[in-house]
């Protein structure tokens, strides 16, 4: 978009004569130019949320335009799915939200305080930010989360421990350790899953939720099957044997401090430091570490923030 004019009159254009100072637009200082209407006129899945479109000028920067609002540049590049190394074009629109933070869009089944617990924000800010009355929300309405940022994000190689829920393991081990030549993993595909992460199995159903002294759910397949990635991510851990209870175990770490770990399982496809995406098959179901006989074929899926055991129901849909 080429810099507006302003002709003798006051009257505001662009260069080919088109009108801006209506309520779209807004000239600001210098032939900035940015569209003033809310994200209530962008559609009804933005109708709580409250933000402006920028409309990029030459020599604009992210750093200008953070400054300009007062927010972060990680705000901006949260908001338009930017990456840090992603250039600017002169035209191109931005959304620019009126506070630090991150967008979400809301999936079907999810609550006010599902969500508040997904980012660790209070339901009531959330509620406040986008003018909410009551808890009411619609299924792909989109939403500010202020002080929130992504739940998942570039992979990041990073220490975890490896904390057992089982107490002292017995040795010893089951099995030899990893040779680290993985198991050919057999060809499947993870059937479609819309939550923040994806189910880590097909068909299976909850044997065991999250609850004090488990910290964790367990899905089963009669029989086992394959079991899939959450998430895009980097294999923090790919170990065999009794490993305090999980058995054969994996731990990906998908970036933004947010770890899944995958227990019990019978062989491992993935090695650690390897770079897997979301859906791919990374193990198959078993009943390797502390389970109970035949009918104990699961798999056991941890999800951690920062170290910290979520409910994974919180992020599976």
């Amino acid at each position: 978009m080429l810099p507006p004019y302003v002709g003798s009159e006051g009257r505001v254009t662009d260069q080919e004569g088109i009108d801006v100072t209506t309520p779209q637009f807004l000239l600001v200082e210098d032939g900035f130019l940015m569209k003033s209407s809310s994200l209530t006129q962008q559609g009804a899945r933005r109708a709580y949320a409250q933000g402006i479109i920028h409309v990029v000028q030459p020599g604009d920067s992210r750093e200008r335009i953070a400054g300009r609002y007062g927010i972060r540049v990680e705000t901006i590049d949260w908001a338009n799915d930017l990456a840090e190394d992603t250039p600017l074009r002169p035209g191109q629109e931005l959304l620019v939200l009126p506070v630090d933070g991150v967008l979400h869009t809301v999936s079907r089944g999810q609550t006010l305080s599902r969500i508040a617990d997904l980012y660790s924000i209070p339901g009531k800010d959330i509620a406040g930010q986008n003018n909410l009355e009551g808890d009411f929300i619609l299924a792909g309405q989109e939403l500010i989360i202020p002080g929130g940022r992504p739940i998942v994000g570039s992979p990041k190689q990073i220490a975890v421990g490896k904390i057992s829920p089982f107490g002292t393991p017995p040795p010893p081990a089951k099995q030899p350790p990893p040779s680290g030549k993985p198991i050919t993993a057999p060809v499947a595909s993870a059937q479609p899953s819309y939550g923040v992460l994806q189910m880590p199995c097909n068909g299976c159903f909850f044997t065991q939720y999250y609850h004090p002294g488990h910290y964790a759910v367990d899905l089963q397949n009669k029989g086992g099957g394959p079991i899939f990635a959450a998430e895009d991510g980097v294999v923090i851990r790919a170990d065999t044997g009794w490993d305090g209870g999980y058995g054969n175990v994996i731990e990906v770490d998908h970036g933004n401090g947010l770890v899944t770990l995958y227990a019990h399982n019978k062989e491992l496809y993935v090695k650690e430091s390897q770079t897997i995406k979301r859906g791919q098959v990374i193990s198959w179901m078993g009943n390797t570490g502390r389970v109970y006989g035949d009918t104990g074929i699961h798999v056991h899926f941890e999800v951690r923030v920062n170290g910290e055991k979520k409910n994974p129901l919180l992020y599976l849909k």
